[in-house]
């Protein structure tokens, strides 16, 4: 990874001059007004202080005649925002007003001609090229002035008095010293604040760095390739992407992509990065690009990159070896056809099953039932035709080989229709239990007119199953319920719905029958396993076994509560919530 470029905030980006630069470190407006305000107060000090002034034309008021006018101009200059041309017209103006008195007055003997230090120590604000060229020019004049008097070209001497010449040193000294003491002032306060920029500096470079070591530690510990592009080279890369690619960190920054990922695999991959290139975000799969790693699979997530304008200029890349997965997902497929074949091997299997099992349904129904027909009629024909040379034992005889020709056939048309519950096809609606109850009641009722039995079924009893198979499911159930409350005085059978604590919906059949000991609940929903004898409740111990199958098709379950002589309940599921 390149080392990251920190911008300096206290750089400056503008095309500042030299002396504006120099300016704004000694104060900048701020020393510029306090010169000029300065200035202007000791020339009018001068002009006040100033004993025996006779007249306008006096010659000591030329030096406050033109450092007046000069202080106003730059002040006015500071109000307009123009802080460099007030302190060069301050400076050269000072300068010009010098070396003008000095020629009017007495040249070098002149008090005034002391400012020139003060206006070479002004000079530095403006950087040393200044001060270089107002000392230079100061020099000239003095070298001129001396020149000029040693020819005699300049006016007699009029020498000030003392008092005179002492004021002018001391506003000379009084003007140098702010300065120099405002200079020092701002240039502390620059100093401490570049102290306190440079502590800020040194802090997030500090910080940066541990940042760019957290950042260099993280993506050479996460296991996937991480890189950068600047659009089709390599910016950078970590330890596993460079390893993905069979490079190292440093030989892979600043590759083309197609060095990157090699001849083989970079056709596979420029779709995908020409895509991300113009602003899509990019997810894809293909092989790992390393001629190390063959047989090996890469899931490659590429995110645009954009610069300021928008524009993408590159895109990140994140690689992940999901070998594991790709082998795994490979062998669910293989699983998945072997599957496949199996459940096509299975069907047609169960097809033939079936098929044989239509066979031997129709081989009940036709070739059993034909002698079960012979046994039942030649022994009412013997009874009709022998019944008076028979007597009373051999009469009941032929009465119990006709009763048990006819329950064997009810039990092969039970048999029939249990085989029909497991082959029907299921065809799946939302039924209305409690109007399939009321209707097989009322079917029950018209069977048995002689009985009189209370039945309540509860409203909106409702779920979703095949109409047929739960037909045959609750007439099981209530012809069940009716049996076995025949001996009862005050027969009462309820329906109705309960919500279990798992969340499902229970349908339930109750009546205060005969009931049953609970140790042989087990059997009870057995084909042919019966808890009562035929005489006391006749039957063929189907019904619940076909209610069972009913219930596992569509995918529920069933189960019985019940005591000796207090009645049962029975109580199903069809699989949904």
């Amino acid at each position: 990874m390149r080392e990251i470029q920190t911008p300096n905030p206290y750089a400056d980006t503008s095309n500042r001059s030299p002396a504006r630069e120099w300016l704004e470190l000694a104060g900048g407006a701020k020393i510029v007004g306090l010169t000029a305000a300065v200035m202007l107060a000791g020339a009018l000090a001068y002009v006040a202080l100033l004993p025996d002034l006779g007249s306008l034309k006096d010659y000591r008021l030329l030096g406050p005649a033109f450092l007046i006018p000069i202080a106003l101009v730059a002040l006015l200059l500071v109000r307009l925002g123009k802080p460099l041309a007030a302190y060069h017209g301050l400076l050269w103006g000072a300068l010009l007003a010098v070396t003008a008195s000095c020629t009017l007055v007495a040249g070098l003997r002149t008090g005034i001609v002391f400012a020139y230090p003060a206006i070479i120590v002004g000079a530095m604000v403006l950087g040393p090229r200044v001060v270089a060229l107002a000392g230079a020019l100061a020099i000239a004049a003095v070298i001129g002035l001396g020149l000029a008097e040693h020819a005699g070209l300049l006016p007699a001497p009029r020498l000030p008095s003392t008092f005179i010449i002492g004021l002018a040193y001391v506003i000379v000294l009084f003007v140098v010293s702010s300065v120099a003491a405002a200079m020092v002032r701002e240039q502390k306060r620059w100093r401490d604040k570049e102290a306190r920029a440079m502590r800020a500096l040194r802090s997030s470079l500090a910080a940066l760095t541990q940042r760019e070591q957290d950042l260099r530690l993280l993506m050479n510990n996460v296991p996937a390739g991480i890189g950068a592009f600047d659009g089709w080279a390599c910016r950078f890369a970590n330890g596993h992407l460079a390893a993905y690619c069979g490079f190292s960190e440093d030989e892979i920054v600043g590759k083309h992509l197609s060095e990157v990922l090699g001849e083989v695999n970079f056709p596979l991959a420029r779709p995908h990065v020409e895509k991300v290139l113009k602003g899509e975000p990019v997810s894809y799969r293909g092989p790992n690009p390393s001629p190390l790693a063959a047989g090996r699979y890469m899931q490659f997530s590429l995110v645009p990159r954009r610069g300021d304008g928008g524009k993408v200029e590159g895109f990140y890349g994140l690689f992940f070896d999901i070998t594991r997965q790709e082998r795994a997902k490979q062998e669910i497929e293989k699983l998945n056809r072997e599957l496949e074949q199996r459940v096509r091997e299975r069907t047609a299997d169960l097809g033939a099953a079936n098929r044989e099992l239509e066979s031997f349904a129709y081989s009940i129904s036709h070739d059993l039932r034909a002698p079960l027909r012979g046994l039942d009629g030649f022994s009412q024909m013997a009874i009709e035709e022998y019944g008076d040379k028979l007597d009373a034992t051999g009469r009941g005889y032929l009465e119990r080989v006709r009763a048990a020709a006819q329950r064997m056939g009810h039990l092969i048309d039970d048999i029939l229709d249990l085989s029909r519950v497991s082959r029907h096809a299921m065809r799946r609606e939302h039924v209305d239990l409690s109007r399939l109850a009321a209707e097989l009641v009322g079917e029950i009722r018209e069977g048995d007119l002689l009985r009189r039995t209370e039945v309540s079924i509860a409203p909106g009893c409702a779920a979703p199953g095949d109409p047929r198979l739960l037909r045959v499911l609750m007439q099981n159930l209530l012809e069940n319920a009716w049996k076995f409350t025949a001996r009862r005085d005050e027969a009462h059978i309820s329906f109705g719905s309960e919500r279990l604590d798992t969340g499902e919906t229970a349908f339930f059949v109750r009546d205060n029958g005969a009931g049953f000991d609970m140790q042989y609940a087990g059997r009870l929903f057995s084909p042919f396993q019966r808890l009562h004898s035929p005489q006391e409740y006749p039957g063929s111990g189907i019904g619940l076994a076909t209610v069972a199958r009913v219930v596992h098709r569509h995918g529920g379950r069933v189960w019985a509560e019940s005591a000796p002589g207090q009645g049962t309940t029975l109580r199903f599921t069809l699989g949904g919530r």
